[in-house]
């Protein structure tokens, strides 16, 4: 048997995601899925899926508790003859696995996964956060798109699943032609923590309230 002390402290969690660089296909209205990138064949969106994957944790009963949760994504994100569009650009990491349909209509409904209106519970969410870019006017030539909204939102909540499920949603609103052309820099998701062995109650309550949630939703 495995000596949960062994397992139990502090842990960050990362994993990384690869860019998407493509053109707009004209005859299927659509940003083509590219490098593991998908669009659910919608005309407007992409989504990347990816995960934690916790299952040694779960083995051996353990908590993991987020402490912080961020996104890093050196580079530039362009908008090549994207002149009169908006972009918006949401990372998740959460405990159920999402699609990119339902939160295309979140999105069109100003709402993401989590918040009021959605089928997703707050607890859920474990982080997130929330872009929307433009083309910046005073780099015209270059077509870099600069952030002119954003915000966080999530719960933090700890969590005895599996996996814990990443994701990023990239939305472009506004016109297209044959020649639009995406940049999405890469990123890597990192989600710092404690790793706890509670005691059988809280913990076998945990999964009962994480399970009837998941059924719910």
């Amino acid at each position: 048997m495995v000596d949960s002390g062994a397992l139990t402290g502090n842990r960050t969690l990362a994993e990384t995601i690869p860019a998407y660089i493509a053109t707009y296909d004209s005859a299927g209205l659509v940003f083509p899925a590219e490098n593991g990138w998908t669009n659910s064949g919608l005309p407007n969106a992409i989504m990347y899926e990816g995960s934690f994957d916790l299952s040694g944790y779960d083995l051996d009963k353990l908590t993991f508790v987020p402490t912080g949760g961020m996104v890093q994504d050196p580079g530039r994100f362009v908008g090549e003859n994207l002149s009169d569009v908006d972009v918006e650009v949401l990372d998740i990491i959460c405990t159920e696995r999402l699609d990119l349909a339902t939160i295309d209509q979140q999105l069109l409904a100003g709402a993401v996964p989590g918040m009021m209106g959605t089928q997703e519970d707050w607890s859920q969410i474990v982080f997130g956060q929330y872009r929307v870019m433009s083309t910046n006017t005073n780099y015209v030539s270059l077509d870099i798109m600069s952030v002119i909204s954003a915000g966080v939102f999530g719960s933090a909540a700890p969590s005895a699943t599996s996996r814990l499920w990443i994701y990023r949603v990239v939305r472009i609103n506004g016109t297209k032609v044959p020649t639009s052309e995406l940049r999405i820099p890469a990123a890597r998701f990192v989600l710092p923590g404690l790793v706890v062995k509670e005691e059988d109650l809280p913990y076998m309550m945990r999964l009962k309230r994480s399970y009837e949630i998941s059924t719910q939703s």
